[in-house]
């Protein structure tokens, strides 16, 4: 067990309050703006979902999709199985985007999972998640960018709280949208809070689509 595993399941019985005194509600209400957009989608694939607050909203939108869920926390995912239910459409595996367990997927949701990493390996986690991608996929991203002082005052106590608790191996915010654009990614909607603190974004997904220039570390 890493010490990442072990710092989340520490953090999983007050993960989702934490969140809320670091962020405030918002942080719920960004992640279910644009849950619209997997109606009609089959099959989806959520990493780093967490307790599994959010999976009763999605079976609201879409009530027959098939979820392959996964977190690098088994407590988490032990909340999160409570939160499914008699639900035997959500299937639950422990580990990060290395864990993924099929190829076909139609959709991707990434909320405050992509902040994980530095700009080097994100764009790497994001060649990794779109190989198991079907055609005309859509991705569903919500994460933090930083538009003032006050932003990035926040973040730095953010990271810096993680990798403490966790061992988080990064300090400092990705672009995260860039490089998904840069990976061919196209963004269909956006959602801010009012202070731009956080997007929501959906993106179709075009596979084939590589890196044509080197990524910021």
């Amino acid at each position: 067990m890493t010490l990442q595993s072990n710092g989340y399941n520490w953090l999983a019985p007050c993960y989702d309050q934490l969140a809320r005194v670091f962020v405030g509600s918002q942080i719920h209400q960004m992640q279910l703006k644009l849950l619209h957009h997997l109606q009609g989608r089959k099959k989806l694939l959520i990493l780093g979902g967490g307790t599994g607050w959010i999976l009763p909203h999605i079976f609201q939108v879409n009530p027959g999709l098939v979820i392959h869920y996964v977190d690098i926390s088994e407590r988490m995912i032990s909340r999160a199985r409570r939160k499914a239910g008699a639900n035997k459409q959500v299937h639950f595996f422990v580990g990060t985007e290395t864990a993924i367990p099929a190829q076909d997927y139609d959709a991707v949701l990434t909320h405050f999972y992509l902040d994980l990493f530095t700009n080097t390996r994100l764009a790497k986690v994001i060649t990794t998640i779109k190989q198991h991608l079907a055609g005309d996929a859509r991705w569903l991203v919500s994460d933090f960018e930083t538009q003032t002082y006050w932003h990035r005052l926040k973040i730095k106590t953010m990271y810096l709280f993680f990798r403490i608790v966790t061992g988080l191996p990064t300090s400092s915010l990705p672009g995260w949208f860039q490089l998904l654009t840069e990976a061919g990614c196209i963004a269909l909607e956006n959602q801010y809070t009012q202070d731009k603190f956080i997007r929501s974004v959906v993106f179709q997904v075009r596979p084939n689509v590589s890196y044509d220039r080197p990524v910021r570390s």
